[in-house]
């Protein structure tokens, strides 16, 4: 039946005949490393909102690269038709408009709730998340691990099958951990080393976390449940630097500090390694914790197969002892030039969830105390078609006009609109969004605005507007709080 193909027809045929693994952070350190290692059994689906990234991969033979908006729950259902499995390595630290009004664990549990939703509907079997180690017994976690088990939750709230894989400090080529911890050692003949790096952490290379993700999708007796992830000896990040030290031959002296100092350290460490305060941070808040992986089944399997701290170490340097460049350094400069032309905002609040109430009573509210608030100058109304406008010198003026889409009337957790008009929106393509999404299970919601493109010039829009918004969007926040 395959008499007279070619050999690219034959090949895409092949493609075609593997499972399809869709992989939301694919062009980064692991989803890449996942990429190469499983190319000869699955076929990836990588989601990415970076066009210029979609673009540079437009002949990847293996992979089929999707520009999406993961904020967007329609256009990431879309992404995800045809797919069988998917991978979850998404960590919102990093910007994804011009304009970020939010904090990492409020996007973290939006862009969590949006992928499961979106593969449970398009018919998704089973889902990997790369999480992180958890301290043992009821110790109080960073914001960065307490926002990694909310993720958890969120994925695991659905009809899907969720397989967690929780890792510490994953080393190998291109790895952001690994290059900061190689970068300070060669460029500080002296270090001050707060508290945090004394406590233990379970580093393991992408070697091992690669066949973790492998066994997991083909074990069902595996499949859906929570694993710890550690493949080198335990050590506290001190010996990490000694040890590291020693490998590339250099002498560092230390001084140890006996408080944590993070806003301080944070800054010097993005210094001197080239890593962002913006990762830095969450890491080494994560590390003031013991995080050292408990034995399970999946370790067990793992077993005889882990590869060395010092192997590890010599494939993510080269000749010179330089650390190997992360797989999105090449396009970062050009993915954040993007950004700031395309002048897009992202503001997201997480707010109080009053009791019994549902998305749309939660979007009427916030007309209706909007006008209260602001009486005599802003009035909402709203049409037959749920059209609402935001008026103002007694309807002279639309400041905005937001459109219902199509599923906010029959959706009791999600109320959302696109911003289709108005004297303070430009006419852009994709309209920006303004959603209200419930998390009852979290006792609370996040309110958000997604790709809005504002009509003032940037500079004064950043002084005016965009503060007005953060500032009326808090005071709606203590509102709900109230009326709970």
């Amino acid at each position: 039946m395959w008499v007279g193909l070619n050999a690219v027809e034959m090949n895409e045929l092949e493609i075609v005949k593997k499972p399809v693994v869709a992989v939301a952070g694919a062009s980064g350190f692991v989803g890449t490393h996942l990429r190469q290692q499983l190319s000869d059994l699955y076929t990836f689906r990588a989601l990415s909102r970076s066009p210029n990234i979609v673009e540079r991969n437009a002949n990847d033979s293996s992979t089929q690269w999707r520009q999406c908006d993961l904020y967007s729950l329609p256009k990431l259902t879309e992404a995800l038709q045809g797919c069988d499995f998917g991978f979850y390595l998404v960590h919102s630290m990093a910007p994804s408009s011009r304009l970020m009004q939010a904090n990492f664990e409020d996007t973290d549990l939006l862009l969590a709730d949006n992928f499961i939703r979106a593969a449970e509907d398009a018919g998704l079997k089973h889902v990997i998340y790369l999480s992180g180690l958890m301290p043992q017994g009821g110790e109080q976690v960073s914001p960065h691990l307490r926002s990694r088990r909310e993720v958890e939750m969120v994925l695991r709230s659905r009809s899907i099958t969720v397989t967690v894989l929780r890792a510490g400090l994953i080393f190998g080529p291109g790895g952001s951990s690994f290059s900061m911890l190689i970068n300070l050692v060669r460029r500080l003949p002296v270090m001050l080393l707060p508290a945090w790096t004394r406590s233990m952490t379970h580093s393991i290379d992408i070697d091992n976390v690669c066949q973790a993700f492998r066994i997991c999708l083909e074990d069902t007796d595996i499949a859906g449940g929570v694993y710890d992830l550690g493949g080198h000896e335990p050590m506290s990040y001190r010996e990490l630097i000694t040890r590291t030290a020693r490998l590339l031959g250099r002498e560092v002296k230390t001084l140890d500090v006996p408080v944590n100092c993070f806003g301080l350290s944070k800054h010097w460490i993005s210094l001197f390694s080239g890593v962002a305060p913006a990762l830095v941070g969450p890491l080494q808040e994560s590390l003031q914790h013991n995080l050292v992986a408990s034995d399970n089944p999946l370790l067990d399997r793992l077993a005889g197969a882990m590869v060395s701290f010092e192997d590890s170490f010599k494939k993510a340097v080269d000749a010179d002892g330089v650390p190997l460049p992360n797989p999105r350094s090449h396009t970062q400069s050009v993915d954040k030039l993007q950004i700031k032309r395309a002048r897009r905002v992202r503001s997201v609040q997480r707010m109080p969830l009053p009791d019994g109430w549902d998305a749309q009573q939660i979007a009427e509210e916030y007309g209706q105390w909007l006008s209260r608030r602001f009486r005599g100058l802003i009035n909402a109304q709203t049409d037959s078609e749920g059209v609402v406008c935001f008026n103002t010198f007694g309807g002279k003026w639309t400041l905005l006009e937001l459109t219902p889409t199509p599923l906010t009337k029959t959706n009791k957790r999600r109320c959302a609109y696109y911003i289709s008009g108005g004297l303070l929106a430009r006419n852009v393509s994709p309209l920006g969004r303004l959603e209200f999404r419930l998390f009852p299970e979290n006792d609370c919601l996040i309110a958000s605005i997604n790709g809005y493109s504002p009509m003032l010039p940037w500079w004064i829009y950043i002084n005016t507007q965009a503060a007005v918004h953060l500032r009326v969007m808090h005071a709606f926040g203590r509102h709900l709080a109230e009326v709970k």
